[in-house]
């Protein structure tokens, strides 16, 4: 069934890499479909949907400021944003809308719903993001990753739990030719240090404190760390300097070669992130981000530890041995770490993607009459989420 497909939201890795993976399924399935991103104006975005060979438009996509001193310009951008997605979305002329989440997905969702496209709604993490919540009432379903996240939709809302679609090339490759991609050694046990699509400078700093701990450990561990670009000398020195054979990076793109290589990981908490370390199955010492709204990443570690998949690791409870002392616990315990390793996979749901598309399928070709007996308005978008 050929379709006309809109992905609306971006920002991070995240929101992005969940929409490519279902992407990727819909022109296999019919090559006549078609397939556009409207996605944040991040650089990250665009390189990314360009590598994969996808159709994408940028559109500004700052969040809304709490200065009201810059209401009025923001009042005007979001305006002109707004319209311009709009004359995007009508020239396109989608059979379905999918919102992966963060603030550039709400344009491009409440511009579709206006001109009677079906809304679905990927919902990566455990609580739901704003963007996901003050959409949800006017999407036909929300897709999520964990059983939990229903209960946060009221009853009028259908949500599903099929996963968080995940990349085929993530379970592509072997070991060995992602070692040597990675010019590591086989002997060793491998690291993965990651911080999320953009690094992140608290993990990063952790490692570096960390190191001088580690170093005794240095004839049988070995490290990937993505780090992002400006700690990466910082982070490459703090190894060298223990002795411990790292392979820093700023960014990966080959992502599949990292997991196939690790055989525990410390990271961020994302729902994508989490998604994949189950997919491949790889045990977490997961570091939520503290700040992160509604502390969902809290909540994404905890439940993948209450299934015996992860340990957690608050940054506040952070110190260079207690890091060390983890890692050493990876390194010592191997019934622990296959132990964990099965919990992971058990978590996996590798057929998201499909699952995704045939919900999608599903909606596609229902376009509504917005001349209905409730027409749906920015108002009264508005007025079903104050």
């Amino acid at each position: 069934m050929a379709m006309r497909v809109i992905l609306g939201g971006g920002g991070t890795g995240g929101h992005l890499m969940p929409g490519i993976a279902l992407a990727r399924e819909i022109p296999a399935e019919d090559d006549s479909s078609s397939v556009l991103f409207l996605c944040s104006d991040r650089e990250s975005d665009m390189l990314t949907l360009k590598r994969y060979g996808f159709a994408a438009k940028p559109l500004p996509s700052k969040p809304p400021s709490r200065n009201p001193l810059a209401w009025p310009q923001l009042a005007w951008g979001s305006l002109t944003t707004f319209c311009s997605v709009y004359r995007i979305i009508s020239a396109f002329k989608p059979d379905v809308a999918v919102g992966l989440g963060g603030f550039a997905s709400f344009f491009p969702v409440v511009a579709s719903r206006l001109q009677g496209v079906p809304i679905v709604l990927l919902e990566q993490n455990v609580v739901p993001g704003k963007a996901t919540r003050r959409l949800a009432g006017i999407a036909r379903e929300v897709v999520c990753q964990w059983a939990e996240t229903v209960r946060y939709f009221g009853v009028k809302t259908k949500a599903s739990v099929l996963g968080n679609p995940v990349r085929d090339e993530i379970l592509a490759g072997t070991r060995e030719n992602s070692l040597e991609r990675l010019h590591l050694d086989a002997a060793k046990k491998t690291l993965l240090v990651a911080g999320g699509s953009q690094g992140a400078h608290a993990v990063n700093t952790m490692m570096i404190e960390s190191a001088p701990a580690l170093a005794a450990r240095a004839a049988e561990l070995q490290v990937v760390h993505l780090s992002g670009h400006n700690d990466r000398e910082a982070v490459a020195d703090a190894y060298k300097q223990a002795g411990i054979r790292a392979e820093t990076v700023a960014y990966l793109d080959d992502m599949s070669a990292a997991y196939r290589v690790a055989d525990f990981a410390v990271s961020r908490a994302g729902g994508t992130t989490i998604a994949e370390f189950a997919a491949c199955g790889i045990p977490a010492i997961l570091v939520p981000y503290p700040y992160a709204a509604d502390q969902h990443q809290l909540r994404n570690a905890q439940s993948l530890a209450e299934a015996g998949a992860a340990v957690v690791l608050q940054q506040e409870d952070f110190s260079p041995g207690r890091l060390a002392g983890m890692i050493g616990t990876f390194l010592d315990n191997q019934v622990l770490t296959r132990r964990m390793r099965t919990a992971a996979l058990a978590q996996a749901r590798p057929g998201a993607a499909r699952s995704v598309l045939g919900v999608i399928r599903g909606y596609a070709g229902a376009i509504e009459s917005i001349d209905s007996a409730q027409p749906l308005t920015p108002q009264t978008i508005a007025k079903r989420h104050t």
